[in-house]
């Protein structure tokens, strides 16, 4: 193979100059703002100059000593000009090859690309820099040379109900709030105030049915979840999947395009999940945990954005061994004793629900339709909680052999994980006096991965868990 060497887009600059932007930068653009209007400088410090220019003068130093090297089987990155740095990596260590475009990077023709390994420091991506875009297509190419995959494409329809079943109001609201207060700041408008006021002229037409402070976080969080639906929907847009003989391929986004390959042999676990909003549609999303994947390290790869469970289980099934329906599974006692056991908790929640809601209400008249509103509001949440409990109860199963497979929920999610033994980090049993008395247990699967993936299954028999183990693991509980 014919070494190649790879220099960084002069871009990658900008990672050393962004913690300094707004402290540096941003009196020399004043001071030449100043100087063009007025022909002069006033209240620019020579300092701010002076570390403005050191710290462009580092960035600069640091892209030109940026390099990475493929020599056959090695992959050998350079960075730093002050304190160097020289990694090797084996081309078979790698886990993922992730290339992401930017909005600055369609406009300076550049990429950011990503390597990771499973050794790498967890919560943070290994390597990731700056390259032209055409050095990274090959550089791509190299690293995870073409192999016949067999491409999967996702309508709209099935990106939008991703998007909308992870999509949260206080994620929208996190990420909206600071850009409109910038904004305006720049603008020199009090923008906040004003979309406030037009919230609150928005939310005062329901006052007759609900109270004004119902209203306006009502508001709030339905335009919170809107920017959020609306952001997450740009990026999982043409979502397409590839699959090949030993990798998975991922694209999706519009503007801003994420492609990434990852290895099948650096999958720790898959998850079927169904969140609430996918219940609506009676669609469920496949995920794989990946050992060192994403900027996060504990990121899950999007196998299938929105599919039906026949869908995904006719379609994977041949790709991903694990992906099995269990022969022998063990399921909670099917009786009325035990049905009442999966839903006790739903139901002390809404006792305690009703009696906080009576009291706090005849406490305190002056605000108790608010109460009354919130009261119903949570009970609505328990009563879904309640619908999973019983369908836990309904569903629940659990099969321990050479292939894990547990069913359950976790949060509001409805979720199957499947595994190899050899993946899982630890299974967990845990008693209470009821289990003691009834023979049962309660199992958590805890998968051996960044992420940590963990699934209960409640109300199991204690004696065929106990065998179970044993006769896989050689373990005597």
């Amino acid at each position: 193979m014919i070494k190649r060497t790879y220099r960084a887009h002069p871009i990658i600059m900008l990672g050393t100059v962004k913690p300094f932007l707004f402290v540096l930068i941003l009196p020399v653009v004043k001071g030449a703002v100043q100087y063009i209007l007025s022909g002069r400088i006033t209240g620019i410090l020579s300092p701010s100059l002076i570390a403005a220019a050191l710290v462009s003068l580092i960035a600069y130093l640091n892209y030109r000593a940026f390099c990475i090297t493929v020599d056959g089987n090695q992959i050998v990155i350079n960075k730093g000009f002050f304190i160097k740095s020289t990694s090797v990596i084996r081309r078979e260590r790698l886990s993922s090859v992730a290339v992401n475009r930017g909005i600055l990077d369609l406009i300076f023709g550049s990429v950011t690309f990503k390597i990771n390994t499973e050794a790498g420091t967890a919560g943070k991506t290994d390597f990731s820099f700056k390259l032209y875009r055409k050095d990274a297509k090959e550089l791509f190419s190299l690293l995870y040379s073409a192999e016949g995959r067999t491409a999967v494409r996702f309508n709209v329809l099935k990106s939008a109900v991703l998007a909308a079943a992870t999509s949260s109001a206080i994620t929208g609201l996190i990420v909206g709030v600071p850009i409109i207060n910038n904004l305006g700041r720049i603008l020199g408008v009090a923008l906040s105030k004003m979309l406030f006021d037009k919230l609150s002229h928005a939310s005062s037409r329901f006052d007759a049915y609900f109270p004004p402070a119902v209203n306006i976080i009502t508001v709030l969080l339905l335009a919170g979840y809107l920017a959020s639906f609306l952001i997450t929907l740009i990026k999982m847009l043409r979502f397409k999947l590839k699959i090949g003989k030993e990798k998975i391929e991922v694209e999706y986004g519009v503007i801003a395009r994420c492609h990434t390959v990852f290895k099948k042999s650096a999958i720790n676990d898959l998850t079927v999940e169904q969140t609430p909003i996918m219940r609506i549609f009676k669609l469920f999303s496949m995920r794989a945990a990946v050992g060192g994947y994403g900027d996060n390290r504990g990121e899950k790869a999007i196998i299938v954005p929105a599919a039906r469970y026949d869908e995904i289980r006719g379609a994977f099934s041949e790709v991903f061994d694990v992906l099995r329906l269990p022969q022998g599974a063990i399921k909670a006692e099917r009786s009325k004793r035990n049905a009442i056991r999966f839903l006790w908790v739903p139901r002390i929640y809404a006792e305690i629900d009703i009696a906080a809601t009576v009291v706090l209400a005849l406490s305190f008249p002056s605000v108790s339709r608010f109460l009354i509103v919130s009261g119903a509001a949570l009970m609505t949440l328990i009563v879904y909680y309640g619908n999973l409990c019983f369908k836990s109860y309904k569903n629940g199963r659990l099969d321990i052999s050479d292939k894990i497979f547990a069913s359950g929920f976790s949060g509001l999610t409805v979720r199957e994980l499947y595994c190899d033994k050899s993946r899982v980090g630890e299974i967990k049993i845990s008693r209470t006096p009821a289990d003691k008395l009834y023979g049962t247990c309660k199992v958590d699967i805890i998968v051996r991965s960044e992420s940590a993936d963990k699934i209960r299954v409640r109300n199991l028999s204690y004696a065929e868990v106990a065998k179970k183990i044993e006769e896989i693991y050689r373990v005597t509980v």
